[in-house]
C-alpha cells in the first residue's frame, strides 16, 4: 500500500514547498489537488513535480470531457497519473483511459458521487481497464449523509476483487488507516490529505501515519 498526499491548498508556493518537504522524509505519491490546479492550471504539477522529482505526481483534473487531450496534456506538465471522472461520459473515460497508456499515464477512475460505485466500475471494466479506481467519501457527503468509512471499504474491497487497483479517499485519518491494518484490507493506495496538511508538522504526521500503513 501507498499514502498518496493530496495538496488541496490555493497556494501554490505552500504546495511546492510541502511537496519538497513531504518528499525530503519518503513521500512516493504527491497529489496536485483540484483546486489547486483550477487556480494555477497544469503549471501546478509542474512545479511540484520539479519540487519531488522522485514520487509520482498525480493530477487530480477529474477530467469531464475531451478524455483523451486532457490524459495527454497532464502527462505533458509532469505528471505521471491523473483522474478522471467516473460519472462521466463512458466515452471520455475510455478515451482518457486509452491516451493514458499511449502517452505512459497511468489513469485513475475517481467514483465520488456514484450511487452504485461497484455497478459503475463493472461497466468501465467492460469497456476499458484504468489502472485504479478511487473509491472517495467527499467533504460535503462525509457532513450531510455520515457515512462511514467501512461502508467505503468494504466497497473498494469489492471492486479490488475484480481484479484492479483500488484507492480509498476522504476525510482518512489515523483511525482508518489503524481499520485498514486490522482488516488485512489490500488496498494500493490511501489518499490522505487535511490529516497531513492542516498539521503543525505535515512531514511527522506523514512519517507516523506512513509508519501505520507499512506496520512499522
Amino acid at each position: 500500500m501507498k499514502l498518496q498526499v493530496a495538496l488541496d491548498l490555493v497556494d501554490l508556493r505552500k504546495a511546492v514547498n510541502l511537496a519538497r518537504e513531504l518528499c525530503s522524509v519518503g513521500a512516493e505519491m504527491i497529489e496536485a489537488g483540484t483546486p489547486l490546479i483550477k487556480l494555477y492550471g497544469m503549471a501546478s504539477v509542474s512545479a511540484i513535480k520539479s519540487a519531488c522529482p522522485k514520487a509520482e505526481v498525480v493530477a487530480d483534473i477529474k477530467t469531464a470531457d475531451v478524455g483523451g487531450l486532457e490524459a495527454r496534456l497532464a502527462r505533458e506538465f509532469g505528471a505521471d497519473w491523473g483522474t478522471v471522472l467516473g460519472m462521466t461520459n463512458l466515452e471520455t473515460i475510455v478515451e482518457f483511459i486509452k491516451e493514458g497508456k499511449a502517452v505512459g499515464l497511468k489513469t485513475a477512475v475517481d467514483l465520488i458521487g456514484s450511487r452504485d460505485p461497484e455497478g459503475r466500475a463493472q461497466e468501465i471494466l467492460k469497456a476499458a481497464r484504468p489502472d485504479l479506481f478511487i473509491v472517495h467519501l467527499g467533504v460535503d457527503v462525509q457532513t450531510r449523509t455520515g457515512m462511514r468509512f467501512e461502508d467505503l471499504l468494504e466497497i473498494a474491497l469489492k471492486i479490488k476483487n475484480m481484479g484492479v487497483g483500488v484507492a480509498v479517499a476522504g476525510g482518512i485519518t489515523e483511525r482508518e488507516l489503524e481499520l485498514i491494518i486490522k482488516r488485512g484490507a489490500q488496498v494500493d493506495v490511501v489518499v490522505v490529505g487535511r490529516s497531513i496538511v492542516n498539521d503543525t508538522s505535515p512531514a511527522s504526521k506523514f512519517v507516523m501515519m506512513n509508519n501505520i500503513l507499512k506496520h512499522i
